[in-house]
């Protein structure tokens, strides 16, 4: 669709600018002309310009030199050359400095239309691939910057997945929410072979049952409503770099029907095509449940299960890595962006972070911290704030000390008994109410009832 795009028209001749211009704005074109080289330069400065036609011979700077200083402006954008002198050197020669196609004069119009149409197309392709390629940098910067963590559990995990990513093959990496388990899928492909290839993430959960066998292996135009063009699947976007499931355990039956033959094959059929693809991508998987028992009860395809568990990597939630939670702590205040000062936790807030159970994991943890450092008044972060982010409006305006001191750990104990005792705490703040503090901790009544060792109502 030619509709909102910017085109360039360079040529000596007023004929062609004038006919092209009619033409192209009948279309919805914004058009832009020149009569030379230093002309156009000077009518495109500061204006973003999607395809440049570009006529060869021009007095001045001519049509290549033209070519070259638009390329080294803006190397997105599409120049097809147009000229009456046509010669196969020119042409390599265009081709060599990046014009998307050339055309000689006389040319049909319909058959320029449909150049400027594949010029168009292919850059958005390309643009949005940047974008993607930027987005996704971004993410693996962040994500190998968030690697923290000194417990024997953390440091377990990071041992697998080491070893895993020399091994070209699936993964399944599972934990509860909030672990970091794409975190872990990032450090996977960053160290594996392929770390120089795309990393492509899909949620699983996010997306309908149609229009994740679209997003996974593409479609040809028409193949279903809504389908106004060809689209390239995610199996052949990331086909040399990783594909990463998220919420695997979501996808429909015939969906997991579909991934297991890619697994199998690496074959996979676009919606509307009859052509097989071939794809080489590495899958890497990742779930909050519990796979083994949902394909054991048939939620989930057995084969399908065996096939993505050939190496398991299992994400520890902080609760079994509470070591951890101070480094994560100061990590996550140190990036905070919006407090100039530098702020810090006295002993008293990182004994109740430390003390805290975190249903939500290092998701939670870091979504506090940054609460804690838009409400700190000043450089220092105290126990009283963190009991108020933590607990909510049942937080008390001061800790009794005998809860105080069972909270904030003064003596060695067992975890459960730590956890059981802080859930009993807080189930006294809110009167005893169940519903109450299950909303306060964020978890279920079954599992505060499991907590504290009572049985559900």
């Amino acid at each position: 669709m030619m509709n909102g795009a910017q085109v360039l028209v360079v040529d000596d001749e007023p004929y062609y600018r004038e006919l092209l211009t009619e033409r192209l704005q009948r279309k919805g074109c914004t058009i832009l002309t020149a009569g030379d080289g230093a002309e156009a330069l000077a009518v495109v400065e500061g204006k973003p310009v999607d395809v440049a036609l570009v006529d060869i011979m021009m007095p001045g700077m001519d049509g290549l030199d033209l070519l070259r200083r638009l390329k080294e402006g803006d190397p997105y954008l599409q120049a097809v050359v147009l000229t009456g002198h046509a010669n196969i050197d020119t042409a390599i020669q265009a081709m060599k400095l990046g014009a998307f196609d050339y055309l000689s004069k006389p040319y049909k119009l319909s058959e320029l239309d449909i150049v400027i149409e594949r010029a168009l197309d292919k850059r958005r392709l390309e643009t949005r691939c940047a974008g993607f390629a930027a987005e996704v940098e971004h993410v693996r910067r962040r994500a190998v910057g968030d690697t923290v963590g000194a417990s024997r559990a953390w440091q377990a995990c990071l041992q697998l997945v080491r070893k895993a990513a020399a091994f070209d093959m699936p993964v399944l990496i599972t934990g509860e929410s909030g672990v970091g388990k794409e975190l872990v899928a990032t450090m996977l492909h960053r160290l594996s072979p392929r770390a120089g290839e795309p990393l492509v993430p899909v949620d699983c959960g996010a997306l309908p049952e149609q229009l994740i066998e679209s997003e996974l292996f593409g479609h040809r135009r028409g193949a279903f409503t809504g389908a106004i063009a060809d689209k390239e699947g995610l199996f052949q976007t990331a086909s040399s770099g990783t594909l990463f499931l998220d919420e695997i355990g979501e996808l429909t039956t015939a969906n997991q029907a579909k991934l297991l033959r890619v697994l199998e094959t690496g074959e996979f059929r676009p919606l509307g095509h009859t052509a097989l693809r071939r794809t080489q991508a590495r899958v890497v998987a990742a779930t909050n449940r519990d796979l083994a028992r949902d394909a054991a009860e048939g939620r989930f395809r057995q084969d399908l299960y065996y096939r993505l568990d050939v190496l398991s990597i299992r994400v520890p939630p902080l609760r079994e890595r509470r070591d951890d939670i101070p480094l994560l702590a100061e990590h996550f205040l140190a990036r905070w962006p919006g407090e100039p000062q530098r702020l810090v936790f006295d002993d008293g807030a990182m004994r109740l972070l430390a003390a805290y159970p975190w249903p939500g994991n290092v998701r939670e943890l870091r979504n506090a911290i940054g609460r804690l450092a838009m409400l700190a008044e000043g450089p220092v972060i105290d126990d009283r704030l963190v009991s108020s982010v933590l607990l909510g409006d049942k937080a008390p305006a001061e800790l009794e000390p005998a809860a105080a001191e069972r909270f904030h750990c003064e003596q060695l104990m067992p975890l459960g008994e730590m956890e059981r005792g802080y859930v009993e705490w807080v189930l006294g703040r809110c009167d005893g109410n169940v519903a109450a503090a299950a909303r306060t901790l964020g978890i279920s009544r079954s599992t505060l009832y499991r907590t504290i060792g009572r049985p559900t109502a």
